[in-house]
């Protein structure tokens, strides 16, 4: 049997960070691992919303290197950048022929700007190579989380997770939301605030765009609706990078996890649940399909908003991850706030409402 080279640790946030991160370094002893909190963790189609998953990658020659660095409050570009750095710091600077590469970025995505440190870890990872992750998060509280790395616990931090492999390793990313309203023009945007939509507040414009279509949105109601009507960053390729607004901030303007850049296009997106077991439906067949062969795991990014709008039915979701990828593939996840990776032939990004699979070959 293969030496366990890696673990990926995923838990939710009831339990304290430090006794958990002894906890486990006691009972992998000798074997690298690093994760994160998040608001729920997964294995197969079991949902705990209180709970802990493990993940072992068991390879003679796979080689891991695990990065974290802080704080990202402060200055989270440079946060990925010695993450990511520090991750493959004892890797070749190129893949090696017939080789695959990926990245795993996890961000606290309570505390900082997590589109700022993928930004980072883009800078020293390339575009070249299979990126993944997702934003540690708590129960919905958006007070405390933590990463881990090290046999640590942290805060305020970023944990970057390289791993080389002879077997090839490919992604799936798909969120399954349409245009519901026209592009329009970011005029004015202070980090996660969306300010002004073509020199108007942005709430103004969004209610404009939901009454041309029928619906009628209040300060109020806006977060029932806004969860099925996020907002979309249109990419050169048709595809939508998804924004999810959370609420509306004086005076008008859209408080986002994630960050909307100024002089950007925006527009309202919908979606429902047939559309979104469909995108994980996608995101499985993708990254089965590009790794063409045997398939040894899988590990799943799935937003926490996808799970609120799917309800119960999201079971459904993590069923159709497992039946994609193969009934015989282990696969294990959690419920991120936000995610990472490139959707398309674009950039690496922090995404919203988007579900994330890292199919590992055989």
């Amino acid at each position: 049997m293969a030496r366990p080279a890696f673990a990926l640790v995923l838990s939710t946030d009831q339990y304290d960070a430090d006794a958990l991160a002894a906890a486990v370094t006691s009972e992998l002893p000798g074997i690298p691992w690093a994760g994160c909190c998040t608001a729920g963790v997964f294995a197969g189609s079991r949902l705990l919303r209180q709970g802990l998953v493990v993940g072992l990658v068991a390879s003679e020659t796979v080689r891991v290197g695990v990065g974290v660095a802080q704080p990202v409050s402060q200055d989270g570009r440079r946060a990925g950048v010695l993450a990511a750095s520090r991750a493959l710091e004892a890797f070749p600077s190129s893949v090696a022929p017939g080789w695959s590469r990926a990245l795993i970025v996890l961000p606290d995505a309570v505390t900082g700007n997590a589109a700022d440190v993928v930004r980072g870890a883009v800078e020293v990872g390339g575009t070249g190579v299979v990126w993944a992750g997702g934003g540690a998060g708590d129960n919905l509280r958006f007070v405390r989380t933590a990463q881990f790395a090290g046999g640590s616990a942290y805060s305020d931090s970023v944990v970057v997770v390289a791993i080389d492999s002879p077997a090839r390793m490919a992604t799936g990313i798909r969120h399954g939301f349409r245009p519901y309203g026209p592009p329009t023009m970011v005029t004015r945007a202070e980090g996660t605030v969306l300010a002004e939509l073509e020199y108007e507040g942005a709430f103004s414009v969004y209610q404009r765009t939901a009454r041309a279509r029928g619906d009628q949105v209040n300060i109020d109601g806006f977060a029932t609706f806004a969860m099925t009507h996020p907002l979309g960053i249109p990419q050169a390729d048709g595809e939508h990078v998804i924004r999810d607004p959370l609420r509306v901030v004086s005076p008008g303007g859209l408080y986002c996890v994630g960050e909307v850049p100024d002089g950007c296009l925006i527009r309202v997106m919908e979606g429902d649940p047939i559309g979104l077991v469909g995108a994980a439906r996608e995101a499985a067949t993708t990254a089965r399909d590009a790794v063409a062969g045997p398939i040894a795991g899988a590990f799943v990014f799935d937003c926490i908003s996808r799970c609120m709008m799917l309800g119960e039915t999201v079971r459904d979701e993590l069923t159709t991850f497992e039946s994609e990828l193969g009934d015989s593939v282990p696969v294990m996840g959690c419920l991120t706030f936000g995610e990472v990776g490139t959707l398309g032939r674009g950039v690496p990004q922090f995404h919203n409402k988007t579900a994330v699979v890292l199919a590992l070959g055989a």
